[in-house]
């Protein structure tokens, strides 16, 4: 057999040798891609799942802290309802022998107290149940929604009283943006302080 033929051959099969190994690694990575499991906790409804199967591809693994920002809105949302009537039942219908902005500050405070427990009961089960610092007693958790929830309210207040004294607009329509703004603020720190993970002591040998 002519010896250039048999080069030739043999040329075409180990050359690609590297190519085969690129292939061999995106077969794995697909395969890895296939079988990753999904970033938050399937539900019951399968439109659900494959509706947060897209949402994980297009955030790259993100579907978890989507569906976590939504249940938030949705039960902040609530809470921020409870919080402008009490506001408002506060501010015009408890006879209270203060000045305006007394009557102002009474308000607020009562609101956002009354709004936190609101917010705590049904994110705690339900947004945030997934948590690693949901390891942490109910009461410990509570405590450490207080304290985040506490200065979101305190910024609230400020926030409302620059608009309404400052900016001069309704102090309810104050306290709604206040309430959007400090929103923010909220679900960032329940995240990073709230139900952080639990530390645990790791013994080291010496």
């Amino acid at each position: 057999m002519d010896q250039s033929l048999i080069d030739r051959n043999v040329d075409e099969i180990l050359t690609p040798a590297s190519d085969l190994e690129g292939l061999v690694e995106e077969i794995v990575e697909q395969a890895v891609s296939a079988y990753r499991l999904p970033s938050y906790h399937p539900t019951r409804w399968a439109f659900v799942n494959r509706t947060l199967d897209i949402v994980d591809s297009v955030t790259k693994g993100r579907a978890a802290w989507v569906v976590r920002f939504f249940s938030y809105i949705f039960f902040g949302g609530t809470a921020a309802v409870v919080n402008l009537i009490v506001f408002y039942v506060a501010l015009n219908y408890i006879p209270l022998h203060m000045t305006t902005l007394a009557q102002n500050v009474f308000a607020s405070v009562l609101a956002c107290e009354i709004s936190l427990i609101a917010n705590f009961i049904p994110n705690d089960y339900f947004t945030f149940r997934h948590m690693p610092g949901r390891a942490r007693s109910w009461g410990a958790r509570c405590a450490r929604f207080h304290i985040t929830s506490l200065v979101g309210s305190g910024l609230t207040i400020l926030i409302q009283l620059f608009f309404s004294h400052v900016v001069h607009i309704l102090p309810l329509l104050g306290q709604a943006l206040a309430l959007i703004i400090v929103l923010f603020y909220n679900f960032s720190f329940h995240h990073l302080f709230t139900y952080r993970h639990v530390k645990t002591a790791v013994a080291v040998a010496h």
